[in-house]
């Protein structure tokens, strides 16, 4: 019998890591890395979609397994979770109608700012525009029919994700990739959980050596700038 893991999910769907589960068609990058992972290790994977806003203290009380949705590996989460190596590298960015200009750090002031509930990108704006006019949302694409209807200014958003939205709307675009925001992604799983650390970073190093890796990434993120 195979091993069962329990994966968390963001119930947004942050495409292309990965579309919603529920859909039709679960697609993303993160979908067939971890069935690259899975087949290797011999798991058998079985998906919980949360609101991104609970789902790591899900992981942290022993609920979930693992979480494989667009996790950013910080140092306060680490020392509270183990993360794999990471697996992929972004920056943050704000996206905006195609017919503004915004070009620098200062065209944020006087904005309304939209950003996700419990993400990084929220804890920057508020950390760098404490005093700003900002729009809380659980879900992107709540936020990108708001900048799209003109109901927000701009939007903050990790650039895999944009990249996505703005191929699906072609009248956004992306105005700035903010100054000093390069993350990366990382497979988080319960703290102390190291056997299962070890043996995901194995089957990661695996995959890039063998190049399965590289062909996902072109996959997924060939016309995406990150």
């Amino acid at each position: 019998m195979k091993e069962i893991l329990k994966i968390g999910l963001d119930s947004a769907a942050p495409f292309p890591m990965h579309t919603d589960f529920h859909s039709d068609l679960f697609e993303g990058f993160e979908v067939d890395l971890m069935k690259h992972i899975a087949a290797h290790l011999d798991l058998e994977l079985q998906y919980e979609t949360s609101l991104w806003k609970n789902i790591l203290e899900r992981l942290y009380k022993g609920q979930l397994d693992m979480i494989c949705s667009a996790v950013t590996m910080t140092t306060s989460r680490q020392h509270i979770l183990e993360f794999s190596i990471p697996y992929l590298q972004f920056r943050l960015c704000a996206v905006v109608n195609r017919e503004n200009s915004f070009h620098t750090m200062g065209s944020l002031d006087q904005k309304v700012i939209g950003i996700r509930t419990a993400t990084e990108a929220e804890k920057f704006i508020m950390e760098k525009f404490p005093s700003h006019e900002v729009v809380h949302a659980d879900r992107n694409v709540d936020l990108y029919k708001l900048l799209l209807h003109k109901k927000i200014d701009v939007l903050i958003d990790d650039s895999p994700i944009a990249g996505a939205f703005i191929k699906k709307y072609p009248a956004l675009e992306i105005g700035l990739f903010l100054p000093n925001t390069h993350s990366q992604y990382g497979i988080a799983m319960k703290k102390g959980d190291t056997t299962l650390r070890h043996r995901i970073n194995d089957t990661l190093m695996m995959l890039k050596e063998n190049g399965v890796y590289h062909q996902l990434y072109k996959k997924w993120f060939s016309q995406i700038e990150l």
